[in-house]
């Protein structure tokens, strides 16, 4: 047990050297502690605990044995501000947990599983994070909702987000959406023309199955509202299952692959797209309904569900 020094900063080695050269603190204000360190307040002891990467590699949670309560960081956090510091409601919560996940924690699935394992040997009654409410009676609200987002079940969801210049994406958008809706599967559409809440978007992506990007082609390549969105994707490594693009490409042919390299570090299937030429046809359509029914075929075998 270490006896906590006067006027000095407590965190992990990782830290230190960041802090050191931006705050030009001199070393021996800080004092560095290790996984599963402890320090006495006197009637109160901090135990702290490393859970790198959830958000950043240096995360560091610290757990106040005697009131069991769990100070998170950015762990279990959420975009919600509000004057009552408990949580009550979880309709209240949900989304705006959800959305901190999706904009902040998403790329980092596999350290938040390892981690909640990590918290479950301790006796947790309270869990304090540093963005949104206290978790009191409604604490495995919160680590269930984590554990659900980071796992690898998936809804059977389909996202489109699209660009369209001349309607004959958009077409192909609506179509598409009544013939996946038409087999029972949920379709979350975003119109990246409008300047809409892209952090929506990224909310979406949580639990979808499948990305399906609609596309315009400008001069030799894809919109680039779209390649921002394919560029976030990738950042943000979802665990979708299956990505398809579908639209006009007018003169741009290597609009689609332009796109699948970009998202090409997540370990998803690439379904065959569907790019035509000028505006849809019939025949475009039919490409379309074969399109729904590969989606809903993979959703049926990987079991997505509702």
């Amino acid at each position: 047990m270490r006896a906590y020094p006067e006027s000095k900063v407590v965190l992990n080695e990782r830290c230190k050297s960041p802090l050191v050269d931006l705050l030009l603190i001199s070393e021996d204000r800080f004092l560095v502690v290790g996984d599963g360190d402890t320090i006495s307040l006197g009637d109160k002891t901090l135990q702290f605990i490393f859970a790198p990467w959830v958000h950043w590699p240096k995360t560091m949670v610290t757990y106040l044995k005697e009131d069991k309560m769990l100070f998170s960081c950015n762990f279990f956090s959420s975009h919600y501000a509000s004057d009552e510091l408990i949580l009550k409601d979880e309709k209240k919560i949900y989304n705006a947990a959800k959305r901190y996940y999706a904009e902040n924690m998403m790329p980092f699935r596999a350290s938040i599983i390892k981690n909640i394992e990590k918290i479950k040997s301790l006796d947790i009654e309270i869990i304090a994070p540093s963005h949104g409410p206290i978790y009191k009676e409604k604490k495995d609200f919160i680590i269930n909702a984590y554990s659900d987002w980071s796992s690898d079940k998936v809804k059977n969801k389909v996202i489109i987000p699209y660009v369209s210049m001349r309607d004959s994406t958009e077409k192909m958008v609506e179509y598409l959406k009544k013939s996946l809706t038409k087999k029972g599967i949920t379709v979350k559409i975003f119109h990246l023309n409008d300047s809409g809440d892209i952090g929506e978007f990224a909310m979406e992506l949580v639990d979808a199955a499948t990305l399906v990007i609609g596309i315009p082609a400008i001069l030799s390549g894809s919109h680039p509202n779209i390649v921002y969105a394919a560029y976030l994707v990738n950042a943000l490594k979802p665990k979708v299952k299956f990505i398809s693009i579908i639209g006009a490409h007018g003169w741009g042919k290597k609009t689609v692959e332009m796109l699948t390299d970009i998202v090409s570090t997540l370990k998803a299937e690439i379904i065959e797209p569907v790019v035509i030429n000028g505006y849809p046809k019939d025949s475009d359509f039919e490409l379309l309904d074969e399109l729904a029914e590969k989606i809903s075929t993979r959703h049926v075998e990987i079991g997505a569900t509702d």
